[in-house]
């Protein structure tokens, strides 16, 4: 049982079992970045590279033989067999699976009515989530842009952005700001990361401070490392959040105490979310 009174944890199991707890109307907001499959275009670990290597390759041999596609193999760093395996299934960690109308229907219940809703998304997939997310009876409000300091190679023009499907719950409510931009201009985290699509928390900030008010309640049904989290209590915000792999949740109870350490958890992601999101051809 779930202590509905409680907020400000991360709950560490699977969201809809979370959310059958709470009532519906209940949260003021979500933020989250929502898992997906992938589509790697070729991407595999070869038969001869496993033979030889098994799943590491502290010589750095291994990655060159993992991705067999036209643009040869430079998607992976040394050290990336682990998430090559996963990759080469549509992955870029264990859990993700879940398909849109398996959580969409849940989330859209327990949000009060006038609320918001953000869903971080790529290209790829933004179409059928907000087809699923519109079947779920959410109302589609704008799409916003967040533009990386990076750009991630494409023979179809380079990608430098992602998006974030904004939506509403009921009644049109009013962002905060009205004058803010849809096109959110923030560093994106390079190098070691908590978890392989962490995103930074000053975007998740910008978001949450623009549909909610001081002590309102956000939801995070894929907390991750828990960027929504942090960045809910920073903004003065209460928060709720389930992650299912035990690895991200101590990850991101860490973070909240304000003692996880980059070196001590973190992920070298070489081969970065943003990398293999796009179809490569």
């Amino acid at each position: 049982m779930v202590d509905i009174s409680k907020t400000n944890f991360i709950y560490c199991g699977d969201v809809r079992d979370l959310l059958k707890e709470y009532p519906d109307n209940f949260f003021d907001c979500v933020v989250s970045d929502v898992p997906y499959k992938i589509i790697t275009g070729g991407a595999r670990v070869t038969e001869e590279a496993q033979e030889k290597y098994g799943k590491t390759d502290p010589s750095g041999i291994f990655n060159r033989m993992v991705c067999n596609d036209r643009l040869k193999s430079k998607w992976l760093k040394q050290g990336d067999a682990d998430s090559a395996l996963l990759v080469a299934e549509g992955k870029l960690f264990q859990h993700c699976d879940i398909k849109f109308e398996e959580w969409l229907p849940e989330v859209y219940r327990v949000l009060k009515d006038g609320s918001h809703a953000y869903f971080m998304v790529n290209s790829r997939n933004l179409n059928e989530l907000q087809t699923k997310a519109e079947a779920a009876g959410f109302k589609f409000m704008n799409l916003l842009v967040w533009v990386k300091n990076n750009k991630t190679p494409n023979k179809y023009y380079m990608q430098q952005c992602e998006f974030v499907l904004f939506l509403r719950k009921g009644f049109a409510k009013n962002i905060n700001d009205m004058g803010k931009g849809n096109v959110f201009i923030i560093p994106n985290i390079i190098g070691t990361k908590f978890h392989p699509t962490e995103k930074p928390v000053e975007l998740m900030q910008e978001m949450i401070l623009q549909s909610t008010q001081p002590n309102e309640i956000v939801l995070e049904p894929f907390a991750g490392s828990a960027a929504t989290c942090v960045a809910a209590v920073k903004c003065g915000r209460r928060f709720v959040a389930a992650e299912i792999e035990e690895r991200f949740c101590k990850i991101g109870e860490d973070r909240l105490q304000g003692i996880a350490e980059r070196k001590k958890y973190g992920i070298q992601a070489g081969l970065e979310a943003d990398q293999i999101q796009q179809k490569l051809f």
